[in-house]
């Protein structure tokens, strides 16, 4: 993010408690410059920061306003510097990253209204033109299972690409409806619900669309057993598994279906098992590293010295300012890693996860499933963005 030699002052920031998705209490900031300047936004409470909402706003309200009142706006790198020597620890958990975010978002977000320019531009600069693919959940997430995603070929706009994921969508969820079965449906059983989906919704699987997996490796781990468990089809069967023939057993699924990403294979600490499935699938599909990096710089840098997976997914909340977040993307780019944003699963209205993967030219949008406003509001915001952008996005 380039600095403006241009000066307005932060006269105020307040904090309130507001709803997000899921009924829980959520943190949202606004930032008060020049003459009536005000830029907002909003933050789901993260439940690992260990503190109640209210102690967060309260935190903003008080030491982080009382630092940052006076100081210019635009200065964004030098706030989000203030606002990490605020908190002082190493995970950024004295604070939070929830309280540290909202605040650096929201100051970007008071600086872009100030010069009457779109976020993603004031961000990524007068040449931002790419638009990122949407990866859509068309499955409920559960916990341990993982999420089923579709992503549109890039050949089409984001407009087309949209109409893709909805209508699949509409498809998987008559197919399940119609299922005889009440068990959650194990893996090929999914994977072959999203290609009669594609099918019934006048698409070719393979060229039009492909499948993202979140197989969610580290719920599928069992410490005590050293290994993984797979629930191919629907009961309480588990079949252990070693890395070794996880990696054969993810390589078999390739060969069957159209998956062009994996996320989360394997569990987070197991690196060598990393290693050797990014050597065996690395050249053939998308590996992301969601918790095997989490927005760890030093895990990332890890990765990238060893050689394991070929990509990255940034939950920008998570990595406690803007500049952190964008210094962790443009670490991955420059290794080569492809990028993928994600917000909040229990997310508010705020649209700047949209901004953020244009500014910063990500590849991926990970916003869920094409149903929920929450989840609308991001895919609408690139929709305008697509239509801002015109020929040349």
């Amino acid at each position: 993010m380039e600095q403006l030699d241009a000066k307005l002052e932060i006269k105020d920031i307040y904090a309130r408690e507001i709803f997000d998705a899921w009924g829980n209490m959520a943190v949202e900031t606004e930032v008060l410059a020049g003459e009536g300047i005000v830029g907002r936004a909003s933050v789901s409470s993260l439940p690992s920061a260990g503190k109640e909402t209210g102690k967060t706003v309260e935190d903003i309200n008080s030491c982080i306003a009382q630092e940052l009142v006076g100081k210019n706006v635009f200065e964004q790198e030098e706030i989000d510097r203030i606002l990490t020597g605020l908190d002082g620890s190493e995970e950024l958990n004295a604070l939070g990253t929830d309280a540290l975010f909202s605040v650096s978002a929201a100051v970007a977000s008071t600086a872009a209204a100030a010069l009457k320019v779109p976020l993603y531009r004031y961000l990524g600069g007068v040449h931002t033109k790419c638009m990122p693919a949407p990866a859509a959940n068309v499955t409920d997430e559960t916990e341990g299972m993982g999420a089923y995603m579709i992503v549109p070929s890039e050949q089409m706009t984001f407009r087309g690409q949209m109409d893709v994921c909805t209508n699949v969508y509409r498809a998987v969820r008559k197919i399940l409806h119609g299922r005889k079965n009440p068990g959650a449906p194990g893996v090929r059983e999914t994977f072959g619900m999203i290609e009669a989906a594609v099918e019934r919704a006048g698409y070719r699987m393979g060229s039009d669309v492909m499948i993202a997996w979140d197989a969610a490796g580290a719920y599928r781990y069992a410490p005590d057993r050293h290994g993984y468990y797979i629930r191919e089809e629907t009961g309480e069967l588990r079949e252990i598994k070693s890395s070794g023939e996880m990696c054969e057993y993810y390589a078999s699924l390739i060969e069957e279906y159209s998956i062009c990403s994996l996320e989360d294979p394997l569990a987070s600490e197991d690196w060598e098992g990393w290693v050797q499935i990014s050597r065996q699938l690395g050249g053939r599909i998308q590996l992301i590293g969601n918790r095997l990096f989490g927005t760890d710089r030093r895990r990332l840098e890890r990765g990238i010295e060893l050689g394991t997976a070929n990509a990255i997914l940034i939950r920008p909340d998570q990595a406690g300012t803007l500049t952190r977040a964008a210094d962790l993307i443009k670490t991955a780019q420059e290794a080569g890693y492809r990028v993928a944003i994600k917000p909040h699963e229990a997310g508010t209205a705020d649209t700047l996860s949209a901004d953020l993967a244009v500014a910063f030219r990500v590849g991926q949008m990970e916003a869920g499933a094409p149903c929920h406003m929450e989840n609308m509001e991001k895919y609408n915001r690139l929709l305008r963005i697509e239509e801002r952008l015109g020929e040349s996005g």
